[in-house]
């Protein structure tokens, strides 16, 4: 009793309160779950607030305030006890066991398909522009007509959709014109499914509109002044060769930025690649499904490199873009884990992914496969097999997402 009177003759009454308050947290948090109260509990608290994205140092100020009101009632701080200290062992560490460099997620074989869909996925401004093509072929609607429309001018069904068009011809009465457009199952022109895929993009009342606002007709003007506003863009057909190359090479970021067109060749049953730096040419097989075939995929970005005139042996083979516009330029690493990035968004995976998650993909997804060490480390071009040792042990320690591998311990 007597250490307590002078702890809280030392402790500044707002000190005091904020400890009482954070444990009172972690008291109700045991009450919802009906732990006693051990380490065990504390234990859960903590990860749970590492779980709602809190700062490592801010859950260990939380504990130092919760160990502050025990002392206070003359009972053991918790950041004494074996279990609590491993917890935050591991809280504090930057990295996951076995990573020495960092620690980015592998990018395996289902995912870089995944990354591939993404990328191929018609953008919203790409979805509206088809839309609206379709609205002024088939209906004759102005550009501003278009613009103005809402939903609740729209019934859509299953077999049929029914718009109903507000016109004024002339100094007349403006007269309410109702359109009907049929199903077209089986079809990529589908009226039905055009309009309602625009439900998701976020138009708010509006058709076509961009996050709850009409959208701006001159700018629709230029959406369909292209000869076909549903083309994809340049970077939907580069992506899907760029990952699939990459994954296929254990490419690293300064390989692929550097990779020239004469250096990727076709052969009969997929590419050869000749990477600077390697000693050894380095196969890419064609995939069973076109979908994934990265010969394909780097056919048709040499297709639109040559529309451009920047197909050309000693070209750059990727190069940066945006919109319809192809930049004669290297893709610098910034540049590349931007794109993985965005596309692992889109494809709405979790986790931290780059440029290099491709290449340690590859080879988790070879050792996944039970192929042999010295053919993975000659075909990434590892110097050593120690370097496939390391990406195996991680395979191991975190492929199943152990709680041990994610807290670092």
């Amino acid at each position: 009793m007597a250490r307590e009177r002078r702890i809280g003759d030392l402790v500044s009454p707002e000190r005091a309160d904020r400890a009482h308050v954070e444990a009172a947290a972690y008291t109700a948090f045991q009450s919802r779950f009906n732990l006693d109260d051990s380490a065990e509990a504390v234990v859960l608290y903590l990860a749970g607030l590492h779980t709602g994205d809190l700062p490592s140092r801010t859950i260990r100020d939380r504990l130092t305030y919760i160990d502050l009101d025990r002392r206070l009632r003359g009972l053991r701080p918790w950041n004494q006890d074996p279990d609590v200290k491993v917890f935050l062992k591991g809280l504090f560490s930057e990295r996951p066991v076995g990573d020495g460099k960092t620690h980015y997620a592998p990018l395996y074989l289902e995912l870089t398909h995944a990354l591939v869909d993404a990328a191929r996925t018609p953008s919203d401004d790409q979805r509206r522009g088809e839309a609206a093509l379709m609205l002024r072929t088939r209906l004759k609607m102005t550009n501003i007509a278009i613009c103005r429309l809402k939903w609740s001018d729209v019934w859509l069904g299953k077999d049929r959709v029914e718009i109903t068009e507000t016109r004024r011809m002339g100094v007349g009465e403006a007269r309410r014109i109702t359109h009907r457009l049929n199903s077209e199952r089986g079809s990529a022109t589908c009226p039905v499914a055009m309009i309602r895929v625009l439900r998701s993009v976020g138009g708010g009342e509006y058709v076509l509109g961009i996050d709850g606002r009409q959208y701006v007709a001159n700018r629709l003007a230029r959406l369909l002044a292209q000869p076909d506003p549903s083309a994809p863009y340049p970077a939907q057909i580069r992506d899907p060769a760029l990952m699939l190359m990459a994954y296929g090479a254990g490419m690293r970021t300064a390989e692929a930025s550097t990779l020239r067109q004469r250096d990727v060749e076709r052969h009969d049953k997929g590419l050869v690649i000749s990477i600077d730096g390697r000693k050894r040419l380095t196969f890419l097989p064609s995939a069973p499904d076109p979908a994934y075939d990265p010969a394909l995929a780097w056919e048709d970005w040499l297709d639109v490199l040559e529309e451009r005139g920047l197909r050309a042996p000693d070209g750059l083979a990727f190069m940066p873009s945006n919109h319809a516009v192809v930049y004669p330029k290297p893709l610098r690493s910034n540049a590349l884990n931007r794109i993985v990035h965005d596309r692992t968004e889109e494809a709405g995976l979790d986790g931290r992914y780059v440029f290099i998650s491709l290449r340690a993909g590859m080879i988790r997804t070879a050792l996944r496969n039970d192929a042999k060490s010295y053919a993975i480390a000659s075909h990434a071009d590892l110097v050593t097999l120690g370097a496939v040792a390391r990406h195996e042990r991680r395979e191991n320690l975190l492929g199943d997402g152990n709680v041990a591998g994610r807290l670092g311990l």
